[in-house]
């Protein structure tokens, strides 16, 4: 008996110095950072990084001091020096520091309302500092994007997800580091690497924040039909239209596939019934007018054009549309002025071009008052201004489009 307890006594012994010896590559990981701060010269506050981190290492590996709160702790101060100071030590140092310190961040598993921050530590210092990786991280995957390392900007984003749930204060979403930026920045990653599902997946967990990108929708779509899936391709473009009605972009991809399909007088038929419905709504003649310009119809164009302008003149789409359609009119008789040898028709096609060209002028003056910005805009005024011999307003156009750039 004797003899087994002296065993017994002597494996305990074992142990416990095992476990006192993990936990004191805790303490001198601690203690060699703690040296580190203090250092002034660069090169032996090189060698003091690199000794923690090997000590700090030891502790995370072994089972002893694993979860310990003090080894996460001195492990996240450790790691986020080196992710931004001494990358080139761990080139996996910014995920490493990210979870040290979400770690220290998560529920005690004894203390209500705690968390396992080890004694003097605060919640505030480890909350910045997590801060602080979010931003690291987040700054790496956008450079990793325009490298063209998709992937690994993808990874980065991925761990950014966790800290903004944490996030009560908003410290991210002011730097425009939010759940949306995070899923649309992935999803260009995912669609760069021509990855259908995983850009499927982003773009839908976007619609299900309620994101305000209409290009979302848009993108769906395309996808859809790069699956040869209309069904669905033309389901997101109508879920985005009723989302965001008055975006062009989403309008025309809408037309212009309802076209390729051989579809386009089901959605004038659609349109139709909606404005039976709805005769005071403005889009719904802009959008129904804009179907009958893509497809040549300019009277019924030009028709909706103007009931959508008197019921609201300052209209930008309809002002700017109306305007385009007379002036791609004076422009199409222009050239056949210029094509004719009869001069006296001639003259006659230039007297024409000249009225329509004159009709346009106001409509484009009045989209380009309502929205200054539009490039589309500025070049027609450019191109108008000349034909009419107004070459100052013309030069004026040149020159607030050169600003736009």
């Amino acid at each position: 008996m004797k003899i087994k307890n002296g065993i017994l006594i002597l494996v305990l012994l074992a142990i416990t110095t095992l476990t006192f010896a993990q936990s004191h590559n805790v303490t001198s990981a601690a203690i060699i950072f703690k040296q580190y701060n203090s250092e002034r010269d660069t090169l032996v506050k090189a060698l003091k990084i690199k000794e923690a981190k090997e000590f700090i290492d030891q502790a995370y590996n072994n089972e002893s001091t694993s979860n310990e709160p003090k080894m996460w702790m001195v492990r996240a101060n450790i790691y986020k020096d080196i992710s931004f100071n001494y990358s080139d030590l761990d080139d996996k140092a910014i995920f490493k520091a990210t979870e040290s310190h979400l770690k220290c961040m998560q529920p005690h598993p004894k203390k209500k309302d705690k968390i396992i921050i080890y004694k003097k530590w605060d919640k505030i210092e480890v909350f910045n500092g997590l801060i602080q990786c979010a931003n690291k991280l987040f700054n790496l995957a956008v450079e990793a994007y325009q490298e063209e390392r998709f992937k690994e900007s993808l990874s980065f984003y991925e761990p950014i997800y966790e800290v903004i749930e944490l996030d009560n204060e908003g410290q991210l979403k002011s730097i425009k580091i939010t759940t949306e930026s995070l899923l649309y920045n992935s999803y260009l990653s995912a669609r760069a690497l021509s990855n259908n599902e995983l850009s499927k997946d982003f773009l839908q967990r976007l619609m299900d924040v309620n994101s305000k990108k209409p290009s979302i929708y848009f993108s769906m779509s395309n996808i859809y039909l790069e699956e040869e899936n209309t069904i669905k391709a033309l389901a997101y473009l109508s879920l985005g239209r009723k989302l965001f009605e008055d975006d062009q972009n989403l309008l025309n991809a809408e037309i212009n596939l309802y076209i390729q399909l051989g579809r386009t007088s089901e959605l004038i038929g659609k349109l139709g019934e909606a404005i039976a419905l709805d005769e005071e709504n403005e889009l719904l003649y802009f959008n129904r007018g804009t179907i009958y310009d893509q497809e040549g119809d300019i009277a019924n164009a030009e028709k909706d054009y103007l009931t959508a302008l008197e019921l609201n003149f300052s209209s930008f789409g309809a002002n700017y549309n109306l305007g385009a359609l007379y002036f791609n009119q004076g422009v199409e008789t222009k050239n056949k002025a210029n094509a004719t040898s009869d001069n006296s028709l001639y003259s006659k096609l230039n007297k024409e071009a000249d009225a329509v060209f004159a009709k346009a002028l106001p409509y484009l003056e009045t989209a380009h008052n309502v929205n200054t910005e539009d490039k589309n805009t500025l070049l027609s005024l450019k191109q108008l201004y000349y034909l009419n011999g107004d070459y100052g307003k013309s030069e004026e156009m040149k020159k607030l489009i050169a600003e736009l750039k």
